[in-house]
């Protein structure tokens, strides 16, 4: 008796929101395979035996493209889980640099205090200012290897940071793929197209 395109879209199990693209591909798989149609009435139709050829190359494709879709999807999970895992690695050394700064500016607190006692240290002892100008001067070159320090270790604070943001937009953008893939048509996933 033989079937028609779309009886064999539906023996499938097509949806009929796919059914147009779907006739596409049994179209394209019918001339693949070289299959002969025979006109019945206005309608084209396929002998059964060829059903059967045209229905399980179909199936194979799209058990391959769906396999290829989870291996992706499964890729992108554990890319999605390296990410998160970085970005907690990134907030654990901010917030130990957070703590590396504290302890800087504290010292830095503790050397400026002791730069004023010595100040008024050289005003109420005129006499031993030598003395006491030489640690000033010490102590100011403390005070500007902490401000190197704190330069530097301000600078590396925002790089970290600026890893974490970039960490997360990535992280972002994957959970949107992911999500684009899963919710994707048949055809979509079938052409790849999910935009």
């Amino acid at each position: 008796m033989g079937k028609t395109v779309r009886e064999i879209a539906e023996l499938m199990g097509i949806s009929s929101d796919d059914l147009v693209k779907e006739k596409q591909r049994i179209r394209d798989e019918i001339k693949r395979q070289n299959i002969k149609t025979k006109k019945s009435g206005n309608k084209f139709v396929i002998a059964d035996s060829d059903v059967e050829k045209i229905t399980s190359a179909l199936k194979e494709k799209l058990d391959k493209e769906d396999s290829k879709k989870k291996e992706d999807n499964e890729e992108l999970l554990q890319m999605i889980e390296r990410l998160k895992a970085e970005n907690s690695k990134l907030k654990d050394e901010n917030k130990r640099k957070d703590e590396e700064l504290v302890r800087i500016n504290s010292k830095k607190d503790e050397k400026d205090e002791e730069i004023r006692r010595l100040n008024s240290k050289i005003e109420k002892y005129a006499d031993d200012f030598k003395e006491f100008n030489d640690k000033q001067l010490q102590l100011n070159n403390q005070q500007q290897q902490l401000q190197a320090r704190i330069l530097e270790q301000t600078k590396q604070l925002k790089d970290s940071q600026q890893k974490l943001l970039d960490s997360a937009e990535k992280s972002s953008e994957l959970q949107d793929k992911v999500d684009k893939i899963e919710n994707a048509s048949l055809w979509q996933r079938i052409t790849r197209k999910f935009d």
